[in-house]
């Protein structure tokens, strides 16, 4: 159970990835065989790329691969390295709050507005909230992340 729950995203990302590419498959052949395409498609796959780009970036945080310039780091003693990591994963977690802060925001002005999308004509927040959730989910990992580097420092003063 824990390791479904630790690779929850992975999945969910190869989920979203593999709708866009079948509907964009199904696209591409009804625009060669039909001469139409089906604007719906486009929609759903901006917003496959939104979600990707969003829980994606939770991913890269749980395995560390986001990109980083150690160069200065490297320099320093091992215990200034987890110092540095812990800041930087307090302000990860700062530019989380933002996020859900200003897509809490966007998803309130979508729905009191009705603006509806232009293909499907779906209501405009069920895309946005997902702003909103991948920050949360940002912010979990980047939580997760301090914590260990915190637990890990104390482990290595005792």
């Amino acid at each position: 159970m824990k390791n479904t729950l630790h690779n929850l995203e992975d999945h969910f990302c190869a989920f979203i990835l593999l709708v866009m590419l079948i509907l964009t498959f199904i696209n591409v052949v009804a625009r060669y065989v039909f001469l139409s395409s089906m604007p719906f498609v486009e929609e759903l796959t901006r917003l496959g790329l939104m979600i990707l780009s969003l829980v994606g970036a939770a991913v890269a945080a749980k395995r560390g691969a986001h990109l980083g310039l150690s160069a200065l780091t490297d320099l320093m003693p091992a215990k200034a390295q987890k110092y540095i990591s812990l800041i930087g994963d307090i302000t990860a977690s700062v530019f989380c709050v933002v996020i859900i802060y200003y897509g809490y925001f966007m998803i309130i002005k979508e729905y009191t507005n009705h603006l509806k999308t232009a293909g499907m004509q779906w209501p405009e927040w069920l895309f946005g909230m997902w702003v909103a959730i991948g920050g949360v989910v940002m912010l979990i990992r980047y939580i997760q992340m301090a914590v260990g580097e915190f637990r890990h420092k104390k482990e290595e003063e005792k």
